[in-house]
This record gives structure tokens, sequence and C-alpha cells, in this order.
């Protein structure tokens, strides 16, 4: 990034005040030496020291002060602050050493220093860690790899333990709610401020207690000892020895050799959050500076307490100054000058100098009449956005739409924001090259799904709802016009895109661009998925499924079917399940050949029904990983009611075991964890369970009774409802109302209470199906799931009609 006039003379102007700074402490030294007396010796001391310790203090306050700038957030201002803090008090404490005389400064100045460096290395620790925590690929740092050499296995060992400590803090302040030792993998979780600095002061308990027990206990405490009588020279010195001094530095130094051993690079860390040479630059120059001193404090002894006071401030301070600026100090100044703070003044414009500071016409053309692009335009859009990810890992949803939206600016034209209203015009689209074009793309997508977290939220967020499909739609529009699509290799970059915009589809009652229907929009979209991916295979077999996914949507069920056939032969769920998982979440070809299972029963091909669940289990749901019960369920839903609608407990009890151990008895394992939509497993489970009694009463009977009874809400009512109807072509209230229907058959014979309330519980559920199957005109939204609602009322009325 080339920096402007008013940044470059910011520059020169921090320059010129930090070498003036330097000039008035180098000539305050000069002149700490040439005094003679004790007390001017103090005094002119005592400045210096006094004018260091406000000059760290204004740094923390600096840090703490721009705290919420959107940059300086991902390096932890409120860890740099105490971390400047700590220096500052070390530094202060330095003056002690010009005390020996007074039991209590000798007393107090071990203890006070030894505790403060070693709280900056344990600060350096826990600011290492979250940050690996946060962007590492692997949320617990326990996978293994024989590619991983010694140092990196340890740095892993390493990251373990600081997370194990970071649960038992979560557990402390959970008062036992969270429990300790689960693991969170492929749970995503912020890990906060708290967090670390639990970590941190866990990691200082060994050094306190030292300190305690070196404070009351007398015959270890240091005190002041006459040298000289009649000199007046003092010296501070502990019965003990030397041995806790010793064993104190040994442990404040232990957390520098951690820092450095987990700041060493790493897959997935940025370079620019790796503090590894900052460390070593500070520890080198401390090591030049202490090879002086320290030996010049053996040579002279006792007999100088003043210079020897002066040689051990030197000592500390060059360890603890060169720390404070190369962690710190560069950190504020780097952030602050690149962003010019506009992202935390009154304007509340976030982004805006980083933009301000790059912009230019995003790419070139060539002679040969190619779209080049600007390389300082990738550098800023690639550190920008790995910003905005760690933001969204951290669960700040609203700074990682800010990032995308300052990314995407940068292929504005000059003086423009992007806006998401209007997005790009024409000729920007032109003059995007082929990897801004990737970016742009990347970036809309990203920014859609985020929208979409904004509508799970909040589900009725009218900007969400509207920005989520209008980013989606943009990407795929961009991407249509834009020349440099044809300079791509690999065009899989929007692939992403079709596939979200289907699961939008499903999901959502979305409206489209431009007034267009929502069959003119999805069916072209879905051919043009399936020509983008001709020549690439696994690609291919998620567009095929996706076409056919369209195509049932809209009622083709046979055209669907075909489809279907053409991506069987094409796909292999040995080779293709696990990269289509990587790529696109979930796999969706074996969801649609798994729906099409109760296709075939519905329109009585029963027979070949039986045979692809079979298929399906044996061949297609042992390449599903166990933790991905979202897509278990999906698949095993449509295969458990087929088997189930075969009316024989044979077929219904396969069902049954297929769906407690691949969905229902992991979800109740994984407790709180689960993902919400999993909440829908209770009523069809009951359903199954009352097929495969075959119509008697089975062990936890009365406790279904009671749920189906007292259901409370579940989380996104309505997503269940779309969510099902597109998934397992039934609404969710018609799966209630099958499971009311079911228990009401079984508990007639003994209580017609029971049975009765389940009977108006199930019609009640009905209430809501007929909303959901039919639009305002009457048109029925699916066929399949029409049918199956009307059965199910017909079977509830006959139940409720007088004997």
């Amino acid at each position: 990034q080339l920096p402007n006039k008013q940044t470059m003379k910011a520059s020169n102007r921090q320059r010129y005040i930090a070498a003036g700074g330097l000039a008035l402490l180098v000539a305050l030294a000069a002149v700490i030496g040439s005094v003679d007396g004790t007390t001017s010796f103090r005094v002119c001391f005592g400045i210096l020291l006094f004018t260091i310790c406000v000059v760290q203090l204004k740094v923390a306050a600096d840090l703490y002060k721009h705290r919420n700038n959107l940059l300086l957030q991902l390096f932890q201002p409120g860890s740099l602050s105490l971390f400047v803090a700590a220096g500052a008090v070390a530094s202060i404490a330095s003056l002690l050493f010009a005390f020996s005389e007074y039991d209590a400064t000798c007393a107090l100045r071990q203890p006070i220093i030894l505790t403060s460096i070693t709280f900056m290395g344990n600060l350096l620790i826990g600011r290492a860690w979250r940050i690996g925590s946060i962007i590492s690929s692997t949320a617990t740092f326990a996978s293994s790899s024989d590619e991983i050499d010694t140092l990196g296995m340890a740095r892993l060992k390493v990251m373990n333990a600081l997370s194990k400590l970071s649960q038992l803090g979560r557990y402390v302040r959970s008062c036992g709610r969270e429990k300790f030792g689960t693991s969170n993998r492929g749970i995503r979780r912020a890990i906060t401020f708290a967090d670390s600095i639990f970590v941190v002061i866990v990691l200082l308990i060994p050094q306190f207690v030292l300190q305690i027990v070196n404070l009351s206990v007398p015959s270890v405490r240091m005190g002041s000892v006459q040298i000289l009588e009649g000199e007046g020279h003092y010296t501070c010195e502990s019965r003990a020895g030397p041995y806790v001094l010793i064993v104190g530095i040994v442990l404040a130094a232990i957390p520098f050799g951690i820092s450095l051993l987990i700041n060493i690079e790493s897959e997935g860390i940025p370079d620019k959050f790796r503090e590894l040479d900052d460390i070593v630059a500070s520890m080198t120059s401390s090591f030049w500076v202490l090879l002086s001193t320290l030996p010049t404090v053996g040579m002279i002894g006792q007999t100088q307490p003043n210079a020897r006071a002066y040689l051990m401030t030197a000592s500390v301070l060059s360890f603890v100054l060169p720390l404070s600026y190369n962690i710190a100090l560069t950190r504020l100044q780097n952030v602050t000058m690149s962003t010019g703070l506009a992202r935390g003044n009154a304007n509340s414009k976030q982004g805006s100098s980083i933009q301000r500071q790059t912009k230019r016409t995003s790419s070139s053309s060539s002679r040969d009449g190619k779209v080049k692009d600007d390389p300082q335009i990738l550098q800023a859009a690639e550190e920008t956005a790995i910003m905005g990810k760690m933001f969204d890992t951290m669960g700040s949803t609203s700074k990682a739409v800010a990032m995308n939206q300052d990314i995407l600016t940068l292929f504005k034209v000059e003086g423009d924001d992007f806006s998401w209203e209007t997005g790009f015009t024409l000729p920007e689209i032109h003059s995007l090259g082929p990897k801004s074009l990737e970016v742009v793309v990347k970036t809309l997508l990203g920014s859609s799904k985020l929208w979409r977290s904004f509508l799970y939220m909040n589900p009725d967020n009218e900007e969400a709802k509207r920005r989520f499909v209008k980013c989606c739609t943009d990407a795929l529009d961009i991407f249509d016009k834009a020349p440099a699509k044809k300079q791509l290799s690999d065009r899989s970059v929007i692939f992403p895109a079709y596939s979200f915009m289907n699961n939008i589809a499903k999901m959502s009652a979305y409206v489209p661009p431009n007034n267009m229907s929502r069959e003119a929009l999805e069916l072209p979209l879905s051919e043009n998925f399936v020509k983008e991916t001709h020549y690439q295979q696994y690609h291919q077999c998620r567009a095929l499924a996706l076409q056919a996914d369209v195509m049932r949507r809209q009622g083709k069920y046979e055209d669907a079917l075909s489809v279907i056939d053409e991506m069987k032969s094409i796909y292999n769920p040995h080779l293709h399940s696990r990269v289509l998982m990587k790529e696109y979440v979930t796999d969706h070809c074996v969801e649609i050949i798994a729906a099409s299972t109760f296709w075939l029963h519905h329109f009585g091909r029963n027979d070949e029904a039986l045979r692809l669940c079979d298929q399906v289990v044996d061949t297609m749901l042992p390449e599903i990983e166990a933790i991905d019960l979202v897509t278990k369920s999906t698949i095993l839903t449509p295969i458990c009611r087929t088997l189930a609608k075969q009316r024989q407990s044979g077929a219904a009890k396969k069902a049954l075991e297929l769906y407690r151990t691949h969905v229902s008895d992991p979800v109740t394992l994984a407790g709180g964890k689960a993902h919400p939509a999993l909440g829908k497993r209770v009523p069809f489970l009951i359903i199954l369970k009352c097929y495969s009694s075959g119509g008697e009463a089975y062990d936890d009977l009365s406790t279904d009774v009671a749920y189906m009874l007292n259901r409370e809400d579940l989380p996104y009512p309505a997503h269940f409802e779309t969510g099902a109807l597109t998934r397992f072509d039934a609404a969710w209230s018609t799966i209630c109302a099958e499971a009311c229907l079911c228990l009401a058959k079984i508990t007639g014979c003994n209580s017609q209470d029971e049975s009765s309330d389940l009977i108006k519980e199930g019609l009640k559920c009905l209430e809501a199906s007929a909303k959901t199957l039919k639009k305002e005109d009457g048109t029925i939204v699916n066929s399949i799931a029409h049918s199956y609602y009307s059965q199910i009322l017909s079977e509830l009325e006959n139940l409720s009609a007088p004997v």
C-alpha cells in the first residue's frame, strides 16, 4: 500500500518527536552520570524513570482509547494495553534499586519487577494462543500428522494445554453448568478476552506464590544490610542466598520461551499475527545490553551503590522497553497510520482510510486486450479478508460485514464507496481482472452468508432479508457479465454461489430481483450451473443435483428422477462425497438421491424405492462423517419414511434402528452443541417408534405423549416448516400431526382424554400445514406434501368422529 501525503507527514512528525524524546533521555542520562551526591542522583534517576513510565502509560492509554478501531481489535488492544502497563510498573519499580538502605524497598523490588515481567510473558502466550485458536483450521489443536515436525508437535501440545486451561475457566465461570473437557470440534465459538486473561492469570500463579513466600517468610525476604560502616553504603541481601531470585528469574523467562514456541510458523496463521520476529528482536537487543551491564555490576561490587542501581535498572529496561516498542507501539502506529483512525471517529465510516490509500482502478488492460489485476489492490483485499474471517470466527458478524464492504470498495472507481443496494456498475464489472473477479465473487458470496446469519438472529430483519439474496444474485450476475471470466482456467469460484442460491430458494420465501418470477430465475440458474460444470465431474454431480432439486420444487418429479439417473451414472460416493462436503458444506447428491426414494414410493414404484434405500444405506451413508449429523438426518429422514410406509414391523424396526444409531442418539450425546435444526428429530422419532411397535404401547410412550402435548416453540419455526417441505416433501407441521395421530391410535384404548387431546393437537398442526401448502391463489405448493397432509387430515377426522 502506498501512503498518501498526509500519512507520510504524520509518520515524519512521529519520527521527529521520537528522536527529540530520545535526545532528551540521553541528555538526562548524561546528567545522572555527572552528579556526585546521592540525593541528586536519586532525583535525576527518578525523573528519568518517571518519564519512561509516563510514556509507557501513554501508549497503554492510547491502545485502550482506540480499542474499538476495527483493525486494531484483531491485535487485542486490551491485552496490549495491559502488556505495556505491566512494563511501566516494572520500569518505575526499578527506582527501588536506588534505595537499598530500606528493608521495604529491598523486599518489594524483586516481587514487583519479576511478577510484572512474568505477567508480560504470560500476556504474549495468551494473545498468541487466542489468535491461533481463532484462525486455526482445527478447533482443539488435537490433530496429528506425520508431516508435523517435533517443534510443531510441541506447539500443538502447548496449545492443547492452554485450551484445557480455558475450558477450566469456562467451567468455573459457569459454576459447573458448562461441561469440562468436552470437544468443541466443528462448533464455532468465540475465544473471548476473558478466556485469554484466565489463562494468563493461571500461568502467573507459580511466580505469584513464590513472591508471596518471598515477602512473608523472614528468612527468605530481602533486607537492607550496611556494608561499609560510616560510609552509609547499603545492599539488599537474603539469608537464603540467591536461590529464590534465581527461581524467580527462571519462572519469568519460561513464558517468553513458550511464547516463542507458539509463535513459530504454522499453517493458517498469517505472518502479521505471529510475533516471533518481534520477540526475538527484543530479546536480542536485551542480550547485548545485559552482556555489558551484568559483568559491570559484578566488577564494581557493592562499593558504588548509585552505579549499581543505574546498571541494574538499565538491565530491567533493556528487557521491558524493546518488548513494549516492538510488540505494542509498532502495532498501534501501523494500524492507526494505515486506517487514519477513521473507523473509530464520529463519522463511523469504517474502513475509509485503507480504501483511500489503496483505491485505484482495480485493473488495467494489456496490449492483447486482456484485463490485468492491480497487485496492490489484491494484497489489500487479501489482508482485509483475513481480518473479516477472524471477526466472523469470533462471532463479530457486523464487523465481518464491514470488512467485506471495505474489500468491495477497493474495486470501485475513485471516490466511490461500495453500496449494498447499488452494487457495481457495468464499467466497473468490465474493469475487473480475473483475480479481482474471483475476489469480488467470493466476497459477495461470503457477505450473503453473513447477512443470512443476521436473519437467523432476527427473522424480522428486513434489511438482512433483502441483502442476503441480493449479494448472491449480484455475484452470479457479475460473473456472467465480466469479460475476465474468459481468462479463468478454473471457473469453480462461482459454483458455491449457484449452490447457495439453491439453498436460499429451498429455505426462504425470497423476492427475486427485477420483478422476475422464482421459476424464471431458478431454472436458468440450474441450467447455467450444469453448463459451467460440464468438464469437472464432482461439480457436474452437484449441478445435476441442483437441477433435480429445482425440478422437484416446480413439481416436475419425473423429470427430476431422470436427471438423478444421469447424475448416478457419474456420481461415485467413495470419490466424490468428501470433496463435495468440503466444497459445498454437504453432499447434496446423496441427499437428493435419498429424497427420491420417497418419490418412487409415492408414485407406486415401491420395489425401486426399497432397492435405492439399500444402496444409499450400504454405499453412500458410510461416506458421511459421524459428526455431520444434519447431513445424516437429511439423508435418513426420507429413507426411514419410505421404510416405515411399508407397514411391516421389520421394515419399520430397521428404520428406527437406522435413525437412532445415526441421528437421534448422537444428537442426544451432543446436547446443546447439536445444530438447532436437529430439534425436529423428536416427532419423527415418535412416528418411527409407533410404526415399529406395531400399534402397541412401548416403554416411553407416556414421555412422548407429554412431549407432543407440551411442545415448546422450536428455534426458527418458519425455517423448520419450509426446510422440511423442500427436503422431505412434507410440511414440518404435518409430521408433527402424524406423530399426534400415531400416539392417539395407541393411547385410545387406555385413555380417551389423552387420545382426544392428541387429536386436537394434530388438527391444530394441520391448520399450519394448510397455510404452508397452498398459496394465496389456492395453488398447491407441493403435490406430494399435500397428498401426505390430506391423508393425515382424513385419518385424524375419522378418529375424532363419534362412534
